[in-house]
């Protein structure tokens, strides 16, 4: 192949990777994303559809005590290992990394800025702790591209979800619920700090619109613990 042959070629090649990272960002942020089909189960976020549902919360976590249980030191106080920092989705393919996040200054909860990384919440539970463990990241990222929370949009009930510690134990849990929020009317029971454990995967979803800030919904898929 001549000189002149290679660059046409890897001209050729730069084009199509180029189109298809093109296409994925469009499906994943455009008109074309997947609808995500809402489950609302016993540990649903929202009360049950047979149940009155309860008005809107703040979209923030419950900063304003978070002073009280700063749960990236010690031990668990029911003897399981944490922070986590690993969680996986087999059946759609989701594996990303975890790593403890607080609150930022405008008292929201903090994010990794790659999307390849989720954020635990540390003043909130940890595995096997009563509440809710929360995980959450962006879908995508200009910068880094998109991210493996974009495999939310397809999860389903019942399936399985590995969450791993650093010490290399962890705890297995089957998604229960999987409901959709506006971007300011997420409740604060995503954060609760008590009543049965439950993991919180929270992440964007919806239109996307940048003259109104981007994506319009926050997606919360809720699964509880159990044993395959």
């Amino acid at each position: 192949m001549t000189t002149r042959g290679r660059r046409v070629w890897w001209a050729v090649a730069i084009a199509a990777v180029a189109g298809l990272l093109l296409s994925v960002v469009t499906l994943t942020t455009g008109d074309g994303a997947p609808e995500v089909q809402e489950v609302r189960g016993d540990a649903a976020v929202s009360a049950p559809a047979t149940s009155p549902r309860p008005g809107p919360g703040p979209t923030r976590p419950p900063a304003d005590t978070v002073e009280a249980h700063d749960a990236s030191l010690g031990a668990s106080s029911t003897g399981q290992p944490r922070p986590p920092s690993r969680v996986r989705v087999p059946s759609i393919g989701l594996d990303a990394t975890v790593r403890p996040v607080g609150v930022s200054e405008d008292r929201q909860m903090q994010l990794p800025d790659d999307p390849r990384v989720l954020g635990w919440y540390r003043f909130g539970a940890a595995p096997g702790e009563r509440g809710s463990v929360v995980l959450a990241g962006h879908v995508d990222s200009r910068t880094y591209g998109v991210g493996p929370l974009v495999a939310l949009q397809t999860i389903t009930a019942g399936a399985w979800v590995e969450l791993a510690t650093g010490t290399g134990a962890g705890r297995t849990y089957r998604v229960d619920s999987i409901e959709r929020f506006d971007q300011q009317a997420l409740p604060a029971t995503v954060f609760a700090r008590t009543g049965p454990e439950r993991l919180r995967i929270v992440t964007c979803t919806g239109p996307y619109l940048p003259e109104q800030g981007g994506y319009q919904q926050n997606l919360v898929v809720t699964a509880v613990p159990a044993r395959r």
